[in-house]
């Protein structure tokens, strides 16, 4: 089960990297700039924005990025249950949408609205020892996020390092087959939530992992997204 979402995940991530190729300059979590070398090499490369050091002509030239706008940032990944979340339930499939918020005046922070949902199958040992043909758990989650771009306080030439804060409803229902069965656990439930994460900017998307706390159903996830633009400013 595991190693087959581990699969989807890896080629919905080939995916989002050929369909965000045209957007890597233009993600609010970069503030790179693009900068070409010599017409021989004919490659392009990231290189990050430091308004505080001089280029000069003979290493390269650079622009700065426009990174205002709004941001359509769809994410994948894969969530593994902890504590009781995870003595009932193996890992699932993760997916999101974040509508994002960047203004270079209020750099280093982006802020977003969330839509996320996953969906985990029952444990083999609660299930089989509980007489269980099904037990799923599905949650979805609406709320507000801020990510801290650390590039302003951790230089680094490779990559660029981003802290998520987010605050979040959660909307959880879990369906067991027979119903009659295992009545102390509750078939739907509600709660807010918070996670903190940390992510890495490379090249066309991003890849990270957080953990969400959410009483019984707290867990860790691990994802990739993109950063598509709707509106420049």
């Amino acid at each position: 089960m595991t190693s087959s979402i581990i699969k989807l995940v890896f080629l919905l991530m080939i995916f989002l990297s050929i369909a965000g190729s045209g957007y890597a300059q233009l993600s609010p979590l970069s503030f790179k700039t693009l900068t070409s070398k010599s017409s021989e090499q004919n490659s392009l490369r990231y290189v990050q924005q430091d308004d505080s050091q001089k280029v000069t002509p003979k290493k390269t030239s650079s622009q700065k990025t426009n990174i205002g706008g709004v941001f359509l940032s769809p994410t994948v990944g894969v969530a593994f249950p902890t504590g009781k979340f995870g003595e009932l339930s193996n890992s699932g499939f993760y997916y999101g949408f974040k509508l994002e918020f960047g203004f270079i005046k209020l750099y280093p922070f982006v802020f977003g609205v969330i839509y996320e949902g996953q969906s985990n199958g029952g444990n083999a040992e609660f299930t089989t020892s509980n007489f269980l043909t099904q037990f799923d758990t599905d949650i979805t989650y609406m709320g507000g996020s801020v990510d801290i771009i650390l590039n302003k306080y951790i230089k680094s030439n490779f990559t660029i390092p981003v802290f998520t804060l987010e605050l979040k409803y959660a909307n959880i229902k879990r369906t067991l087959t027979p119903d009659n069965v295992v009545t102390e656990i509750p078939r739907e439930d509600s709660k807010f939530t918070y996670s903190l994460g940390l992510a890495f900017t490379l090249y066309v998307f991003d890849v990270g992992g957080k953990y969400t706390f959410a009483g019984d159903y707290s867990n860790l996830t691990f994802n990739a997204r993109i950063h598509i633009p709707i509106v420049k400013f």
